[in-house]
């Protein structure tokens, strides 16, 4: 009946629905939204083959709204996806074998590496880079372009062909990046190489390095287009079989991929730059994060994602997702831009361990969706967080994701006991309380990363925790940073799905300028810098099908004084600058300057220089209207639940709390500590201490009582 209704509506009232779908380390989450009709879907992720997965979590979902999955696909207007594909490449360090042609001379670019250095004093610990190419499969090729961009020495165009002939068929690389000095100024060499390599060996997967960056930094630029190359075979894999897949199941409307940067790209533009797709799940929560931070008026908002896997956290200011240069990807110093998010292991798979001097850690590793937790029963016996949850009661073993699996406490208990309590002499309930401590200690530490070592007190934030597993740990979190108030999204643990539905489609355009602000032809260049990379980006943006009327423009700077190494980025306004704009930019990068490196460090007179000059074009994608509910308080007696003996950490003791059903707690419904309360998908703990209220946007609200 309501699988007729849904195709009805579909059909008769303009009916849309739209699917994110975020492939985690551990789960693959789904969030549908249809009109007024919401559902979300979890299931573990399936490393052999993704689109199983996906597929698997969006017929969850489907289920909850009554529908089969074809006819869910079939109504749906854009399904959004994020992927941990790329991240998994480069983690385990098991891409495809790559050659790289680069500037006669600089072969032992790679080996040299940026001249790494770890934050350790142990020079033990102080090792290189890892190896994506061997030294073997990086050749020289004669040609030379200056700083300036003029050629010193043209490209012999033949040598290139041998080359890259010998790459293919001698070395058996299946891709080739074609890295050459100074082409963020001139790229001609390089797209030409290209354009001979595409004719010469079509089915080779060619980037340059020009392609994925045009800012200065040779090593950053060239890692970067070999880290695209690295992860091409298994990211295009995966988009591959999971277009094919979606059509094969029904599905009507479009499919974006999500990028790192916080936005949305088209399948054929994932293929040519599938490095794009790192980090794309953090980013789906900070952006969804700040479209609810929006609408909510909260302009000051750390973010916390717990899963399976990690522990990622961000920071917005003034409705602004901070988005980080030349990010560092494992120990690759890159040319890539992503929002800026700090990732810890700390996940529901994280496991606990004893070092060898004694001391008891949690993570990084962990166990994943397979074997998994101990309590999974699927061959893990290391003890994991969700053990430690499983094992303090915390966790209902027969209501976990809905009672589609069924967890073991005895094998959590015996996971703890053997690899945990034992060793420390401890009962299960202390290891388990320990492991819960230390958890919590390290996603603290990472908050504290991004929002003190940044100049901000986390007093003056809210800590919007999201993810499977942070519900559990979110007040604790707060509490220790001092942070009166927390808030549990909607549907929470597939929260980085539903932020994926406030995207729009983005192409970033970087350029180094290296210009001062002190005269009217300085103004003059960036201004016409920012008409090309403007106008480049747009045509773009057409391409991919938006109107003039779909597109808005955003400009930012990276600032600098002269003779430094190191760029802060702020604003620009979305036109040309004018010499009247020259104070106002002195100004607020002197104020950001400060509160990134303290009171008094700012060089009092001396004007900044604007190093790069970055151009985002935004395509704005159809997305759903998410409604408010009427507040309707309910009394506690009224709703469902129970009562449940567990293991309060905070505590350190066991207690009889009670525990309520997530999905009876209507708009303005009161519940204070200590309580659980219990959702298909994630659980709340509300210590004691707290007050949790719903909203009208279905959120909860944690807020510390005064003492």
């Amino acid at each position: 009946m309501q699988e007729a209704k849904l195709r009805q509506e579909s059909e008769h009232d303009g009916l849309e629905s739209f699917i994110g779908v975020d492939v985690g380390g551990t789960h693959t989450d789904v969030q549908v939204i249809a009109g007024l009709q919401e559902a979300r879907g979890k299931a573990l992720t399936t490393y052999d083959d993704f689109s199983r997965g996906v597929l698997s979590a969006i017929e969850v979902a489907a289920e909850d709204l009554g529908v089969s999955l074809s006819t869910l696909l079939g109504s749906t207007q854009l399904l959004v996806n994020a992927t941990t594909v790329v991240t998994n490449v480069i983690t385990q360090l098991n891409g495809a074998k790559v050659g790289v042609l680069v500037t006669k001379g600089f072969r032992d670019e790679f080996r040299f590496g940026g001249g790494p250095r770890e934050r350790t004093v142990d020079d033990q610990l102080q090792t290189n880079v890892p190896d994506l190419v061997e030294r073997g499969d990086v050749l020289e090729v004669s040609e030379r372009i200056d700083f300036a961009g003029t050629e010193l020495v043209p490209l012999d165009e033949e040598e290139l062909a041998r080359a890259a002939k010998a790459l293919v068929e001698v070395h058996g690389v299946s891709a080739i990046a074609v890295c050459f000095l100074s082409s963020y100024v001139n790229p001609a060499h390089e797209q030409r190489a290209a354009k001979l390599i595409e004719a010469q060996h079509p089915d080779v997967f060619v980037t340059t390095s020009s392609q994925v960056s045009s800012v200065r930094g040779e090593y950053q630029r060239w890692i970067t287009a070999v880290l695209n190359c690295y992860v091409h075979e298994d990211a295009g894999g995966f988009l591959a079989a999971l277009g094919t897949k979606l059509e094969q199941a029904g599905l009507r409307g479009s499919v974006s991929f999500f990028q790192g940067l916080g936005g949305g790209i088209s399948q054929e533009g994932a293929e040519q730059l599938p490095l794009k797709l790192l980090g794309a799940g953090p980013a789906g929560g900070a952006t969804g994060g700040n479209e609810l931070a929006k609408r909510l008026g909260h302009n000051r908002v750390l973010l916390g994602d717990m899963g399976g896997t990690s522990f990622d956290t961000g920071l917005i200011h003034d409705n602004v997702v901070h988005i980080e240069k030349d990010v560092k990807v494992g120990r690759f110093p890159t040319a890539l831009p992503l929002v800026d998010v700090i990732s810890v292991g700390a996940g529901g798979g994280s496991i606990a361990w004893i070092s060898e001097r004694g001391v008891p850690q949690v993570g990084p590793q962990s166990a994943g969706s397979t074997p998994g937790p101990a309590a999974y029963n699927k061959g893990g016996r290391l003890p994991t967080v969700t053990d430690a949850m499983v094992a303090m009661d915390l966790i209902d073993p027969a209501n976990y994701l809905g009672g589609r699996v069924e967890l073991r406490r005895d094998l959590a208990i015996e996971a703890i006991t053997a690899g945990f309590a034992e060793p420390m002499g401890w009962s299960v309930d202390e290891a388990a309380n320990a492991i819960h401590d230390l958890v919590v200690t390290n996603m603290a530490n990472a908050v504290r990363e991004v929002s003190v070592a940044h100049g901000y007190d986390p007093r003056d934030f809210i800590f919007y925790a999201y993810g499977g597993t942070l519900p559990w740990f979110a007040a604790q979190i707060a509490d220790t940073l001092g942070i009166s108030t927390v808030l549990i999204p909607h549907s929470s643990s597939v929260f980085c799905a539903r932020g994926l539905l406030a995207s729009d489609f983005v192409i970033r355009s970087d350029k180094t300028i290296q210009a001062q602000l002190a005269t009217s032809a300085e103004i003059d260049r960036i201004n016409e810098a920012g008409r090309t990379l403007s106008a480049a980006g747009q045509q773009k943006m057409a391409e991919e099908g938006f109107t003039s009327d779909q597109i808005s423009i955003r400009r930012s700077g990276d600032f600098q004084f002269a003779g430094q190494v190191h760029a802060l980025s702020m604003p620009l306004p979305d036109r040309d600058l004018t010499p009247d704009d020259v104070p106002d930019l002195q100004r607020r990068f002197h104020e950001i300057y400060e509160r990134t490196y303290g009171r008094g460090t700012a060089w009092p007179g001396v004007p900044p220089q604007l190093l790069n000059l970055s151009v985002t074009i935004i395509g704005r994608l159809p997305r759903p209207s998410i409604e408010e509910r009427p507040l309707e308080p309910m009394e506690l007696n009224q709703m469902q639940g129970g009562k449940r003996a567990v293991h309060l950490p905070t505590e350190r003791r066991r207690e009889v709390i009670p525990a309520y059903v997530e999905s009876e707690i209507t708009p303005g419904t009161t519940i204070r500590g200590p309580a659980l309360v219990e959702a298909v998908d994630t659980t709340l703990l509300v210590p004691r201490g707290f007050v949790a209220e719903r909203d009208r946007l279905m959120n909860l609200v944690l807020t510390k009582e005064l003492p």
